[in-house]
């Protein structure tokens, strides 16, 4: 049996987390040495972090909310202490010429900064939702793969791009349909209606928010005709340390979901989230 470490190591950020790294980082630099080199430092971080989570999750929302929360930042410092930056520049060989303080008093005011954070609320309003909901779909897919992985118990042979049959499930399209919305409304996956079944969609890399390489995502498959279809993606499988056995992979991923049905149809959706937290 396999250990809650069977994935490949990712950052997976909490909301307070940034927060703290920004602000403790500040106060130490202010008091110890007088500088201003963690706001700039910080914002170039969160420009190349946008940039990490758009090639992940392939969804541009990443890059322009935390471009638009670098601009803010960089804004506020030059516009609150426009002439500590400018010696905190200069002393990694930046220097300013003599009319460069009075251009950041007149372009880089608190004014400019106060439409700059305007902007940032209206971005953040319309885009951060979208953004937030792939972040907690991509960790409870690698909760999912972990949950499958629990019981895997060899590994002769590798990843194979197709379905597998994982088996039978007795459940009528209605149940189902609701089984759906709850995870959909659990941010565990997403749902998707192809035709002839209910096809439930989860990814540790790209966000099945982006609809147009959904078709490239691994997913369990609740058919009318009570077969339990289990894709996994080669991307996804690629995240695991080991080279798993696939069919038994994919058989047990299929096993987890019957378990989700199952409690769902006994009213008992509160162990699904309990299972999940597990891992």
């Amino acid at each position: 049996m396999t250990t809650n470490s069977t994935i490949k190591w990712r950052p997976i950020w909490k909301v307070w987390i940034p927060i703290v790294l920004f602000l403790i980082p500040l106060i130490l630099e202010g008091k110890l040495l007088g500088t201003l080199f963690t706001p700039y430092v910080y914002g170039l971080i969160v420009l190349i972090a946008g940039i990490i989570y758009f090639l992940r999750l392939r969804l541009w929302h990443a890059p322009v909310v935390m471009t638009m929360t670098t601009i803010a930042i960089w804004t506020y410092f030059l516009a609150a202490r426009p002439v500590q930056t400018l010696e905190t520049f200069s002393l990694i060989g930046l220097h300013s010429g003599p009319d460069s303080l009075l251009w950041l008093e007149y372009f880089m005011n608190m004014t400019v900064w106060f439409v700059i954070l305007i902007i940032n609320f209206i971005i953040f309003y319309s885009l951060g939702p979208v953004l937030l909901k792939a972040l907690s779909l991509e960790k409870a897919g690698i909760r999912l793969f972990k949950l499958a992985a629990r019981e895997v118990s060899s590994e002769l042979n590798g990843f194979t791009g197709r379905p597998f049959r994982a088996g039978e499930h007795s459940y009528k399209r209605d149940k189902i349909i609701g089984l759906a919305s709850f995870l959909e409304q659990k941010n565990i996956c997403t749902a998707e209606f192809p035709g002839a079944g209910i096809r439930l969609i989860f990814s540790m890399g790209i966000s099945p928010l982006n609809f147009k390489y959904r078709n490239k995502l691994s997913y369990v498959a609740f058919e009318d005709d009570g077969s339990l279809n289990i894709f996994i993606s080669e991307s996804d499988y690629k995240q695991y340390k080991k080279q798993y056995t696939f069919d038994q992979l994919c058989e047990l991923m299929g096993k987890t979901f019957l378990r989700f049905a199952d409690y769902y149809d006994n009213k008992i959706e509160n162990r699904i989230m309990i299972e999940m937290k597990s891992v």
